[in-house]
């Protein structure tokens, strides 16, 4: 089986990050893992909302940063590193990761974040796949009608992602079963890493083929901390 994280981010381009995508990389090489996301922070405060399509592209180069250097520390590596985002859109503070994306889609959708969460699901939900990142973390509404699917547990030791307490992504995602289930270590700092992981028979050489994996159900959920929550949703979805 292939293993892969995806909730990982750079001290290039998140700001919360303090590890480099190079080691990063690297602490998953020795981990056994097969590739990561990169899923750095896309969001107004990232980036000047004025900026025009000039603007944006030099905005984008900047993100990219952190994601290039992952990706040749991984070619180096023989691993898959594989480009996602993790959005916020003006309405709360709710995340969202994006997979199936490309540089190409960066660049040519500027402003995306600024759209709000329904309006940007309208627009890209035939597009590429939106996963609600830790659903329930600082607040208690989430737009389940506007993701394709739930990040059910979440490993950040900083924040109360309230996966064991009430297992409230859990719930939310028997509830409604047509929703895609995933897992992230939400790698920040010297420590987070290596916590969860999808396992599949295939590799996953980018975002697209990751798109692919999820959709069509070919993964496994992995994360030792939380496998109660993992054992009782792969029961759910076996019913």
């Amino acid at each position: 089986m292939y293993k892969y994280e995806l909730h990982l981010h750079t001290q290039e381009t998140s700001r919360c990050g303090h590890v480099p995508a190079a080691e990063q990389v690297r602490i998953y090489h020795e981990l056994g893992y097969t590739g990561v996301c990169i899923t750095d922070h896309l969001h107004d405060g990232y980036y000047d909302p004025s900026l025009d399509d000039a603007g944006w592209h030099e905005a984008m180069e900047q993100h990219l940063k952190g994601y290039r250097a992952a990706k040749a520390a991984g070619d180096a590596l023989g691993m898959d590193v594989i480009l996602g985002a993790e959005l916020r859109f003006p309405e709360n503070n709710s995340d969202y990761l994006v997979y199936g994306i490309d540089e190409d889609w960066l660049f040519n959708n500027p402003h995306m974040c600024s759209l709000g969460h329904k309006a940007f699901y309208e627009r890209y939900k035939d597009e590429v796949l939106i996963i609600h990142a830790h659903p329930f973390r600082d607040c208690d509404e989430v737009f389940w009608d506007c993701v394709h699917g739930l990040e059910i547990v979440n490993c950040s030791p900083r924040h109360d992602s309230r996966n064991r307490r009430n297992r409230l992504a859990l719930e939310l995602a028997n509830e409604h079963p047509h929703l895609f289930r995933t897992v992230g270590s939400d790698a920040h700092r010297p420590g987070d890493q290596g916590h969860s992981a999808i396992l599949t028979e295939k590799r996953i050489p980018d975002s697209f083929a990751l798109k692919e994996v999820i959709t069509s159900g070919q993964y496994r959920l992995w994360c030792p901390a939380y496998k109660e929550i993992i054992q009782e949703s792969e029961a759910f979805r076996h019913v």
